[in-house]
């Protein structure tokens, strides 16, 4: 459990950048306990053991915390998830990669997997990029001829929802191996490949 990763990001830093990232930490720990809509700025500071007036000092609202702190994971997410694919060159090998190493990465990280599913709803903007970062890949795949299909936001908008079902699966059962194959399996079918075509690549990446 990263549940310092802003903290660690902030050692050695000044007495000000190290209370904002408390601030952080304790708003995504909050996040995974009552989600985005319920938050209040006094549960943040509460579980930072800061006075609710330092939080201004930082931020000036409750909305703004929650943006940093949602594209700060993102950030760190994608940045795990290019490295895993930096020599795939292969469109569908591509989708399978993100689609596993995420869902894995964040089964074993549940506070940040509440704050990315939280923000994909919650932050219209941030949705919009997590979708960006989908379409590159698919795109590609578009472009090798591996993928025959329209890409639409509803297209987009069902993938997503598909990722989002096996985390929540596996942060409720455990993690299972075999529902992040059915899941980078559906996601293959939904791009247009052939059910053999697409448990090929889900189980060989």
């Amino acid at each position: 459990m990263k549940e310092r990763y802003f903290r660690d990001q902030a050692l050695g830093a000044n007495k000000r950048e190290r209370t904002r990232s408390a601030l952080l930490d304790a708003a995504i720990r909050v996040i995974a306990e009552k989600g985005m809509e319920a938050l209040k700025i006094s549960d943040i500071t509460t579980a930072a053991d800061l006075a609710n007036g330092t939080f201004y000092n930082h931020f000036s609202d409750k909305n703004e915390i929650l943006r940093e702190a949602a594209y700060g994971i993102a950030l760190e997410v994608s940045r795990l998830l290019d490295a895993q694919m930096e020599e795939i060159t292969d469109g569908p090998t591509r989708v399978v990669t993100a689609t596993a190493a995420f869902i894995d990465l964040v089964v074993v990280q549940p506070d940040w997997a509440a704050i990315m599913i939280d923000s994909t709803s919650y932050l219209p903007q941030l949705r919009d990029d997590v979708f960006t970062y989908l379409r590159k890949d698919i795109d590609l795949g578009i472009a090798q001829c591996k993928f025959d299909v329209d890409v639409t936001p509803f297209l987009i908008e069902q993938i997503v929802s598909l990722i989002i079902a096996a985390v929540r699966h596996q942060l409720t059962n455990g993690a299972e191996p075999e529902i992040t194959r059915q899941a980078c399996d559906s996601v293959l079918r939904l791009l247009g490949l052939s059910p053999a075509k697409a448990m090929k690549i889900a189980r060989t990446g």
